[in-house]
């Protein structure tokens, strides 16, 4: 064992030597103009073939590694952007939203100069059931506020519905949206200037998103587009509430009266906020 491993010494060592001198012959062939031999030829060709065979792996990780490195700064650069994008899209969305909150609280002034013979409540939505979407929702205002059953509710420059159930803290506000209605409200049609046609508010046509008014004779021309608003009577809610306008009109089975349909002011889909209305005899 110890015999051969001096044997593979020397093979090494002679090796060694043999490429020295092929390194050194090959230098001073190429640093010398004169015209080179066959022999000096091929030793100068293998000399630098087996160099570049040897380099071959060198070049190839350097390669490796320079491609990683690029992949690795492209990946960071893209892991910037795509956390600013993200950053970008959630400021857009916070700004839309409150946008649209700043547009809902400005016609909520603008309400303030249309009714300002009443007292008012402002309110916050704070639940609402995805069940009974259109039949009410939870308001943070209560009896502590001066909020009472009835009162009506106004959402976005709407007249929306009334309080249906206070409590001291919260309230339950059921909108004229709910299909089981039973609360049917008077209302008046302005069919030209200071003539109106009156009626009663008595249901919603989800699948149309219209309410339904009842009541109207059959010989008075209802023009499109026509404002409908509350006409005080009876003393349940205040007089001049706008419902909507009126988007069609129809003539019921017996052709005896007209059925007409009222696209509401504004869809309470999206509301955050409302305003209770307190007329003077009904503060706490």
């Amino acid at each position: 064992m110890k015999k051969s491993k001096e044997k593979m010494k020397k093979y090494v060592f002679l090796i060694a030597i043999i490429v020295v001198i092929l390194l050194g012959f090959t230098a001073y062939s190429v640093s010398n103009d004169r015209k080179l031999t066959w022999i000096e030829k091929t030793t100068k060709e293998t000399v630098l073939r087996i160099g570049d065979i040897l380099a071959m792996p060198i070049r190839v990780v350097k390669e490796k590694v320079s491609l990683l490195s690029e992949n690795e700064t492209i990946y960071k650069k893209y892991e910037e952007l795509r956390k600013k994008y993200v950053i970008q899209e959630q400021l857009e969305e916070e700004i839309k939203g409150l946008k649209e909150e700043n547009e809902e609280l400005k016609r909520i002034l603008e309400l303030d100069t249309s009714l300002s013979e009443y007292e008012k409540v402002y309110a916050t939505i704070i639940s609402r059931d995805s069940t009974y979407w259109l039949d009410s929702f939870v308001i943070d205002k209560g009896t502590k506020d001066g909020v009472k059953d009835n009162m009506a509710v106004m959402g976005d420059g709407g007249f929306i519905g009334y309080i249906f159930q206070a409590g001291k803290n919260t309230s339950t506000v059921k909108l004229f949206t709910n299909p089981n209605l039973d609360n049917k409200v008077s209302i008046k049609i302005e069919v030209s200037k200071n003539q109106y046609a009156y009626g009663l508010l008595t249901g919603y046509d989800a699948e149309k998103g219209v309410y339904r008014i009842e009541g109207i004779s059959d010989y008075v021309d209802i023009p499109i587009s026509a404002s409908v608003t509350t006409t005080g009577l009876g003393d349940r809610f205040p007089s001049e509430l706008l419902l909507g306008t009126v988007q069609d009109v129809k003539t019921d089975s017996f052709d005896l009266a007209k059925i007409v349909f009222v696209k509401p002011n504004k869809s309470t889909d999206e509301l955050s906020f409302v305003t209770i209305l307190v007329r003077g005899d009904e503060e706490s």
